[in-house]
């Protein structure tokens, strides 16, 4: 009878840097063959920077690089290629360089230095709504970056609090901007929860159901 035996593996620190480098969070921005930049950078503006994208182009699928392993360029300058009509490029141009920064991981997650014999190139820069700009040579540098961000710190707040509130908040609502400022100063999410539960968001509702 077989047995699946699990053991611990380490990354190289150059390689690897928390849960965005993780192999099964990289093959969810994945096609079948390529890794997807456009959907990896989707991830990170809209779900760690609370960055609003708004609706793509009925045609937006269509316009993606073929997922095919018969290719000649990069999956960098297939997507840059896709992307650069002036209807597409308003958009991507902050979307595009977070997913480029995970370039050296395959769409299985795997590290990988080159792509379709060129060496894979993850730098990018981009400015987000706050006025925040993050410069890397690679996912690594990236996600160090956005740990340090005040702009994610507020972002993981106001998912926490939504979640724990049952109620779509913005981050101007009462209550919210004291949150995100205490954890900007300390953020361990343990204090983070309890200052939610003991907040009048979390304890009192007004009349319909908003906070």
């Amino acid at each position: 009878v077989a047995r699946l035996v699990l053991y611990p593996v380490e990354f190289p620190d150059t390689e690897r840097a928390g849960v965005l480098t993780l192999p099964s969070v990289l093959a969810l921005g994945a096609y079948p063959v390529h890794p997807a930049p456009i959907l990896r950078g989707k991830r990170i503006l809209e779900r760690l920077i609370c960055q609003e994208l708004g609706t793509p182009p009925p045609n937006a699928d269509a316009a993606a690089p073929p997922d095919t392993e018969d290719v000649n360029a990069t999956n960098r300058e297939r997507t840059e290629l896709a992307t650069s009509p002036p209807e597409c490029a308003g958009c991507h141009t902050i979307l595009n360089p977070p997913g480029f920064a995970f370039e050296s991981y395959d769409a299985m997650g795997r590290w990988r230095a080159e792509d379709n014999g060129e060496p894979v190139d993850a730098s990018g820069s981009f400015t987000v709504s706050s006025g925040e700009t993050f410069s890397f040579d690679d996912a690594v540098e990236l996600a160090h970056q956005l740990a340090a961000s005040p702009q994610v710190q507020n972002c993981y707040v106001l998912w926490w609090t939504r979640y724990a509130t049952g109620v779509h908040l913005s981050a101007e609502d009462p209550g919210v901007p004291e949150l995100m400022a205490a954890f900007r100063e300390n953020d361990r999410v343990k204090d983070l929860l309890v200052r939610i539960a003991g907040s009048d968001l979390f304890r009192y509702r007004r009349a319909g159901g908003e906070p």
